[in-house]
């Protein structure tokens, strides 16, 4: 496999997180360009060397004028003025913010109207003709009544629901919480790749190449009670030294463990044979 296709397969998962939470590929770009920004300064920080501008530069084949455009805007929350330019949005955020902020379509109370889907303006065709260029309106209409950001009205109008959308399956806890074990899991990895053997953190796998569907929900099972017996037993152990280092001087560290399942595709919901965790240390092991 080649380096594109490893790197490929490593983002591939964050960019369908990234698009449930309607981030644009734009976006993306700005933030991975930040990403490298802080990583480049962090290696130049071990290396005793000054994090300016040309050396970030040199090691991320970012233009100086970028790498100090994304220090005082995405990493220092100024305003980011490249990533709002029209062209460059999500069709969807586009056609929304046109509907909320264009007084051909809002209301005298500045709400968005209810469209009539064709017709001269304001019409919801009209509307995405403005505003997302050459999408087909039905195109945009089924996207936005899917992701619960408008509907159709008994009488065939278009009503707009929500200004901001996901599309679907993370709520803003469950994003912080993929982004934690992400990090971590590539912190790790990344560790390992540099660090000498002795000095290498735990990291290691289990995993069926051709395992049958059906006993997927017998393996959550079993993992949800012997993996959660586990972190009990580190647990404890992590508090009990925990304790004992919070009566000394020296500066503490965040450690720990992870367990993780991992599934290549969906798998059923219930197993058609073996329902019980024992079922299988007994028979199946």
């Amino acid at each position: 496999m080649s380096a594109q296709n490893f790197f490929l397969q490593l983002l591939r998962p964050l960019a369908r997180i990234l698009l449930r939470q309607g981030i644009t590929a734009h976006q993306f770009s700005r933030w991975s360009g930040a990403a490298f920004v802080q990583a480049a300064a962090d290696l130049l920080a071990e290396q005793g060397n000054p994090a300016n501008y040309s050396r970030i530069s040199t090691l991320t084949g970012l233009h100086r004028h970028t790498v100090r455009d994304l220090q005082a805007t995405v990493l220092q929350g100024g305003p980011d003025q490249d990533g709002q330019k029209e062209y460059q949005r999500n069709r969807l955020a586009r056609v929304l913010a046109g509907w909320f902020e264009d007084p051909s379509f809002t209301d005298r109370h500045g709400r968005p109207r209810l469209l009539p889907f064709d017709g001269p303006a304001p019409s919801f065709v009209e509307l995405v003709r403005a505003y997302s260029g050459d999408i087909y309106p039905k195109i945009i209409l089924d996207e936005l009544t899917r992701v619960g950001a408008a509907d159709v009205t008994a009488d065939g109008r278009v009503r707009a629901v929500s200004r901001r959308y996901t599309l679907g399956g993370a709520d803003p806890v469950s994003v912080r919480h993929a982004t934690a074990v992400a990090a971590d899991v590539l912190d790790t990895l990344e560790h390992n790749m540099i660090a000498p053997p002795r000095e290498r953190r735990f990291e290691d796998a289990s995993i069926a190449t051709e395992l049958d569907p059906k006993f997927v929900p017998l393996m959550r099972r079993m993992l949800e009670r012997r993996g959660a017996a586990f972190l009990d037993d580190i647990e404890g152990w992590l508090s009990e030294k925990g304790l004992a280092r919070s009566k000394g001087s020296h500066p503490s560290v965040r450690a720990g463990v992870r367990v993780v399942m991992v599934v290549d595709s969906p798998a059923p919901d219930s197993a058609s044979e073996a329902s019980d965790p024992d079922d299988i240390r007994r028979s199946d092991l």
